[in-house]
């Protein structure tokens, strides 16, 4: 007697496999058959199901605004570092006392502000806010126009508000992806819909065989059941990278499926200094650690730019330099904490895009910063 196998590694798969698996079963089992033969119920629950895992997994496969983020954020870096050089040319080579006089003050508070093209997003836009007042002031006000920059202010700003516009658009779409469905729980909610539906195709198959015998539910049925099958077969095959069927014909028994790991952060604590009456009281500037299982550190476009952030209490995220994350393994790294970030308490949270789409895990104790 036939039946849909329904022993097969589903949850090792990607997501990208899954997805694929399951827009290749609505191909092969249609509204119409699941209406001829009484099962539209778990044909409309599996199809939701599904559409729901496919529509999460185009979703989470990037943000289309990142590439706008960075090319903002190179553009007032080269603002900066022009007006910045600009100065310090006219302070070593002004042609007059006046004009290397000018240069000096104008260097002097791009020295106060300091590189802020490594700063954080967040951070780097304060400062140039900052910068941009201090120059709308004397001495600076002539100090510019003396040696001809006069427009830097309006262009820093500018510069800066391009990117902080774009910045504040993703942070918002960060945040109905936190609180959305990931790709575990729909992944989860298809796989309960299709064991349903596959129990249900079997049952109606057998009640034909063993009472009604009515041939064309027989052929109907059995090409779905067998169609069913030759990817269950292919899945199991590309899952477990092995050429047998595992069927019980001679082939190979399928690889036990593993007790999946519930993914997690599981400590976040100072690496040196901290205080042991206080493991979540972090000095900034200080190197910390991480431990956490169940996912490794990805980010979406190889680097982990994104991946690690410090979230306040107005849900603001503070994205960890990529350049400060040191020591990554699969079970722990480390970070300098963000030295200007205010004090406060802050939520620690990981995006990655282990299994290529992004997996979004938080600490579940707070971190204090001082």
């Amino acid at each position: 007697m036939l039946e849909i196998l329904l022993d097969y590694p589903r949850t090792r798969a990607k997501n990208a496999r899954h997805v694929q698996f399951i827009t290749d079963l609505k191909k092969r089992i249609s509204q119409e058959v699941a209406a001829k033969f009484g099962f539209t119920v778990q044909w409309t629950d599996f199809d939701t199901a599904a559409n729901h895992e496919i529509a999460g997994f185009k979703e989470e496969k990037g943000y289309l605004k990142t590439t706008k983020i960075e090319a903002t954020d190179r553009a007032r870096d080269c603002t900066f570092k022009l007006y910045r050089g600009i100065a310090l040319l006219y302070k070593a080579y002004g042609i007059t006392e006046e004009e290397r006089q000018a240069g000096e003050t104008i260097a002097f508070a791009f020295h106060e502000a300091g590189d802020v093209t490594v700063s954080e997003y967040g951070s780097e836009t304060a400062e140039i806010s900052d910068l941009v007042e201090k120059f709308r002031t004397e001495p600076y006000v002539s100090a510019l126009a003396t040696i001809g920059l006069e427009g830097a202010p309006d262009a820093l700003e500018e510069a800066n508000e391009a990117f902080n516009t774009i910045y504040l658009e993703r942070n918002e779409e960060e945040r109905d992806r936190a609180f959305a469905p990931n790709m575990k729980s729909l992944r989860a909610a298809s796989d309960t819909a299709i064991e349903t539906l596959f129990k249900t195709i079997n049952a109606l198959y057998a009640v034909n065989e063993l009472v009604t015998k009515d041939e064309e539910t027989r052929t109907e049925l059995g090409k779905i059941i067998n169609d069913v099958n030759t990817l269950i077969v292919r899945f199991r095959k590309t899952v477990s990278g092995s050429s047998s069927s595992g069927n019980a014909e001679g082939g190979d028994e399928p690889t036990p499926t593993p007790e999946p790991v519930t993914p997690e952060i599981t400590a976040v604590y100072q690496k040196e200094g901290g205080d042991p009456e206080n493991p979540h009281r972090i000095e900034r500037g200080e190197q910390t650690g991480v431990n956490y299982k169940g996912f490794t550190l990805k980010g979406q476009d190889g680097t982990l730019e994104h991946v690690i952030g410090l979230v306040n209490d107005q849900d603001y995220i503070e994205w960890i330099k990529a350049a400060t994350i040191s020591n990554v393994t699969e079970t722990s790294c480390e970070f300098t904490m963000v030295p200007d970030l205010t004090e406060g308490q802050y939520k620690v949270r990981i995006e990655t895009y282990d299994g290529g789409s992004p997996l979004v895990v938080e600490y579940p104790e707070p971190i204090t910063l001082w």
